[in-house]
């Protein structure tokens, strides 16, 4: 018990608030392209408080930590929506495969839209009556091992894409995972990082310089064009932990018909401070799941909450179903769906 009390203390000091992040160090908040790539994907996640890299089993881990794939036992496919402030919204798809029975493949792919935006200039403050949008693209490839039954590791290649009217730019990264079962009252650990890869830099017709002609009034392209500058995207380490307090699995108190795990993360990205993520779930025969967390050091984002259904239909064929609320202060509330089906 000592032992496991001393490796508890020493991860909550790691993903504590403020452990990375020096007193008077300049913040780097806003100074990262594919801003998209932070947000929840699936509802389970999200009303966890996204404490997920460790608990992190299902299609969902594709986005979270490729090492979670191995803990599918079939044919995997997952959807979500998160329907977001500002009529965003962020789709999720997500499909795995078993090749056998230490290694999972995985795609996904995830899409944001900020839908119609009006157009507006200083001569028609109200709207030229155009519109238009941004939307960000994710497409991803991953392969996840079972190097031994209590160590699992993947890795992640994906293609990242942001367009915003007419300009857009693209990189490529990858995201490397794993998920560890220390044999030690049940306790779990994760690891994962995530966006590892090149910079973004918007390019368009937009950007091109035009000379106006004074006798026609016209303007025509003199052939140059504006060079933006180009931005990482938001590499972020998490690091997390997970333990059944009672359930099926528990080391502590075994129950069949009850679980109750809780699970704590820290999430470190590269533009901005350290975060904290904390989650509780409590199933009841399997079947129904009830979920709650809390975001600390975030801006707005705070509390979580969310429900599972869990539907078996046949040895080959099971069916969950998600929904997550979370409450972003200013911007509002927020709710994600997701639907999951294993064959």
């Amino acid at each position: 018990m000592r032992k496991f009390c001393f490796i508890f203390l020493i991860l909550i000091s790691a993903t504590s608030p403020g452990f990375s992040q020096k007193q008077g160090e300049l913040s780097k908040v806003g100074t990262g392209m594919a801003q998209f790539l932070k947000l929840s994907v699936g509802a389970r996640a999200a009303a966890l408080a996204d404490a997920y890299s460790t608990a992190a089993n299902d299609v969902s881990s594709l986005f979270w930590n490729p090492a979670g794939i191995q803990q599918i036992p079939r044919f995997g496919f997952a959807v979500s929506r998160y329907q977001l402030y500002a009529d965003i919204t962020h789709n999720f798809a997500g499909f795995v495969i078993p090749l056998n029975y230490n290694t999972k493949l995985g795609l996904h792919f995830i899409y944001l839209s900020s839908g119609d935006i009006e157009i507006t200039t200083i001569d028609s403050p109200n709207g030229t009556g155009e519109t238009y949008n941004t939307s960000n693209i994710s497409a991803g490839i991953t392969i996840s091992r079972r190097l031994t039954e209590r160590f699992l590791l993947g890795f992640t290649v994906k293609y990242v894409s942001e367009k915003i009217y007419n300009e857009s730019g693209s990189t490529f990264a990858f995201d490397v995972g794993s998920q560890f079962n220390t044999g030690i009252y049940g306790l779990k650990l994760g690891m994962a990082l995530t966006n590892f890869g090149g910079k973004i830099q918007l390019n368009g017709p937009d950007l091109d310089i035009t000379t106006e002609n004074p006798v026609t009034g016209g303007s025509t392209v003199s052939g140059g064009r504006l060079q933006t500058s180009s931005w990482p995207i938001p590499l972020t380490y998490r690091l997390g932990i997970m333990m059944d307090l009672f359930g099926p699995n528990s080391d502590i108190a075994v129950s069949e018909k009850h679980r109750l795990t809780m699970m704590v993360d820290g999430n470190d990205p590269v533009d901005h401070y350290l975060r904290f993520n904390t989650g509780v779930e409590y199933e009841w025969n399997r079947v129904l799941a009830l979920r709650g967390g809390y975001r600390f050091n975030y801006d707005e984002a705070t509390y979580t909450l969310g429900a599972g259904l869990n539907f078996n239909m046949g040895r080959f064929n099971a069916l969950q179903i998600d929904y997550a609320f979370g409450d972003f202060g200013l911007l509002g509330y927020v709710h994600q769906y997701a639907l999951l089906f294993n064959f």
